[in-house]
């Protein structure tokens, strides 16, 4: 076996920086595990971030039980889509836009690095803007400060700067600060329910007068923008599941994974809808509403959960966004890589918050963004299911990050298109179809103001990609004896040595 890449048998640990990248991680030197994984996914969800996609049905003129529900149902949809990605880090060693090079070919895998890359951004200034929003209306409320560009612009530094710290040190100074969110920002945000009981109310002001113009496209709508939620950690999955050695098995990661993701992502929205439902029809910013209404002895719990809650999500999109800069650039290493995405993510804080509508700009961006990870995570779930029992070669899908050619996922020049034409079909047929407030496309009233952006992207993609590799089979891979050169020519497949 060739001889791992350098940082990839670091010792990985808190207060350690991790030196890995994306390259390939030896089984051997793997000690995180399904818990860990578990943690990080539900930590990962708790925060005003995230909470503010509770709150956004409510927005949207629906009732409490309406907002619920159609949160739920998308985010069940999307970790069933979503859950089984984790199951690639155990197999290949690497971050799953890495692992998608199996199936849309080694060089392809760089459009699951751009959308992670814009992902990890866009989710990074979310963390930002909506812990900074809260801790600056805190702090207003406690003390007086004034508010203004200037007070949010040192609460934005404040955020950000905790959160890239955390972030440069890398995987397992992440993992062990998420062990303390996870039960500090629970208690606090189970505290909110008797904080806020006594002005909830079921059908808020607002209620009945919808987005779309009538309940069901609007509902429909919140439940695509709820798919966004799993959807955004789909292409991260690997930056936590490489870590995690074979032997824990595959029920354990996927529930791991999966479990961590709904359970938290569907507490994180019922407490959205439950306290925007206590100041329905408020439609500025979440964090400003909630802090106007709380009773005082809860200001302070709010200030806690904009730092330590807005540190757990953000720092796990700033992470990601340092390693896929780092995917994309051979080379590059992860911790200067991180700095960049860092200051991009800052700079998206004051577009997003500053310069246009934050709700309808939040509310654009999932969509979008929606209709690329849709048919990208649909073409990784149906290779995986074809290829998991022949197994992958960790060390071919490494082949772009050492400016290398050939190898069992070479295709046709680094691209499979039998993966990447039925996802860029798809891709396209999303974007015509989108309706957000701030545009649609010219397809967005084909059933009747019902949205198929993701949905029909997602169907697309997935007939497509089945068809066509009926069609046009791809070649069965020859994995190598333990002792013999790979067909290739180059080293061994991984996977026939691990066996």
């Amino acid at each position: 076996m060739s001889k791992p890449p350098a940082g990839a048998g670091d010792p990985d640990r808190f207060g350690r920086v991790e030196q890995a990248g994306v390259e390939y991680i030896p089984e051997d030197r793997r000690n995180s595990g399904p818990l860990n994984v578990f943690t990080v996914f539900f930590s990962g969800t708790l925060a005003f971030g995230v909470i503010v996609f509770g709150w956004l049905p409510i927005t949207y003129g629906l009732s409490f039980p309406a907002a619920v529900t159609a949160s739920l149902a998308g985010i069940a949809l999307g970790t069933l889509l979503v859950a089984p990605l984790g199951l690639l880090g155990p197999r290949t060693g690497t971050s799953t836009p890495v692992a998608s090079g199996a199936h849309f070919g080694v060089t392809g895998r760089l459009i699951g690095s751009v959308l992670t890359l814009l992902f990890a951004l866009a989710y990074a200034a979310i963390a930002i803007w909506t812990s900074g929003d809260a801790l600056v209306a805190g702090i207003d409320r406690l003390f007086g400060v004034p508010v203004g560009d200037g007070t949010r612009a040192i609460a934005y530094g404040l955020i950000a700067a905790e959160i890239v710290v955390v972030a440069l040190y890398g995987h397992g100074t992440v993992v062990g600060m998420q062990r303390i969110v996870l039960p500090v920002v629970g208690v606090l945000l189970l505290a909110g329910i008797p904080a806020f009981l006594p002005d909830f109310r079921s059908a808020p002001e607002g209620t009945g007068t919808y987005l779309l113009g009538d309940f069901w496209t609007t509902w429909v709508f919140a439940v695509v923008i709820a798919i966004g939620g799993p959807l955004s950690y789909a292409s991260g999955m690997g930056d936590y599941t490489r870590r995690v050695a074979r032997r824990h098995g595959d029920r354990r990661v996927l529930l791991a994974c999966g479990g961590g993701l709904f359970l938290g992502l569907s507490l994180t929205a019922a407490f959205g809808a439950f306290t925007a439902s206590a100041f329905g029809g408020f439609t500025g910013s979440y964090a400003d509403g909630m802090v106007s209404l709380a009773p005082d002895w809860y200001v302070v719990p709010i200030l806690l959960i904009a730092l330590v809650g807005g540190l757990g999500q953000g720092v796990m999109a700033v992470y990601a966004s340092g390693l896929d800069l780092g995917a994309l650039i051979p080379r590059a290493r992860r911790v200067p890589s991180t700095v960049l995405t860092s200051a991009a993510s800052v700079a998206l804080v004051y577009l997003g918050a500053v310069v246009v509508d934050a709700v309808d700009s939040i509310t654009a961006m999932t969509i979008v963004l929606n209709v690329f990870a849709g048919p990208w995570t649909v073409v990784i779930l149906i290779g995986f299911l074809r290829t998991r029992r022949r197994g992958y070669d960790p060390l071919d899908l490494q082949v772009f990050n050492e400016r290398r050619s050939g190898g069992r996922y070479w295709f046709t020049g680094g691209w499979n298109l039998r993966a990447v034409v039925p996802f860029a079909a798809g891709s396209v047929f999303g974007l015509l179809a989108v309706e957000t407030s701030l545009f649609s496309g010219p397809l967005a009233r084909l059933a009747g103001g019902v949205d198929l952006s993701v949905l029909g992207s997602t169907l697309i993609t997935a007939v497509g990609y089945l068809l066509v590799s009926w069609r046009w089979p791809e070649q069965p891979a020859v994995v190598a004896a333990p002792d013999e050169p790979a067909p290739h020519g180059g080293q061994g497949s991984q996977a026939a040595r691990d066996r």
